[in-house]
């Protein structure tokens, strides 16, 4: 039987895990003789309920071309958190007599007990992928009222010292600027331009200067989002 690998990680800093998924799925292809691993698709830095997928879209081609008849992965959770989108991969695969293998737990899409095992994870995977935004954003919800670093880039307006945001009076003042431009009518566009005029630098002071979302992320920051940062005034 010619079978597909198919390996994800959702960032780019799990390069050992989608090395590690390769090797196990070469391993139990090689101690299954019946089974001719051609091929093994990857999606390195993907997140699972991503809409552009290209090493998804080619599984399905080689799923509905029957080009294969099997699909091997260390866990349904890496073929996808989606649960609309999973499902019709398990649905394409039973209408063209392709099996679906999960080898963390053995189950196995030519069963009846498998195929409703995988559909009933494919649900739970999703739920779980909810949950664990919720909690991320509860965090940053958090951190962000209570003038906390949460992230690797720091707002324009603030800067950081000791994991504490400060306002910093120079930029806050160009932000109550772009508010009040904002009020007035101009487009994020006419804001960003009117500051690379006046040579105002960016947080990074990058030679580009500003650019419309820029713009944009500063005031949804600090005016946008109903969560009013509370950094500190030096």
């Amino acid at each position: 039987m010619k079978v597909i690998g198919f390996v994800r990680v959702s960032t780019g800093h799990q390069r050992l895990s989608i090395s590690n998924q390769i090797a196990e799925i070469k391993d139990y292809c090689k101690n299954n003789d019946d089974l001719q691993l051609i091929d093994i698709l990857q999606e390195e830095a993907v997140s699972g309920d991503a809409v552009v997928r290209t090493g998804f879209d080619k599984m399905l081609e080689l799923v509905e071309s029957k080009k294969i008849d099997g699909v091997i992965c260390l866990n349904l959770s890496r073929i996808g958190r989606k649960a609309a989108q999973t499902l019709d991969l398990i649905n394409k695969c039973m209408d063209n007599n392709v099996f679906i293998f999960d080898m963390k737990d053995g189950t196995d899409t030519r069963t009846a007990g498998g195929r409703m095992a995988v559909k009933m994870r494919a649900v739970i995977y999703e739920e779980e992928l909810l949950s664990i935004r919720e909690n991320i954003r509860q965090v940053i919800r958090y951190k962000k009222k209570n003038g906390l670093k949460y992230n690797g880039r720091i707002a324009y307006g603030l800067y950081e010292k000791n994991g504490i945001l400060y306002e910093d009076d120079f930029e806050m003042k160009i932000v109550r600027n772009m508010k009040n431009l904002k009020s007035r009518g101009h487009t994020f566009y006419g804001i960003a331009k009117k500051l690379n005029q006046n040579k105002i630098d960016t947080k990074e002071r990058g030679s580009k200067g500003w650019t419309q979302q820029q713009v944009k992320n500063t005031l949804n920051y600090h005016y946008g989002d109903g969560v009013k940062h509370q950094a500190m005034a030096m």
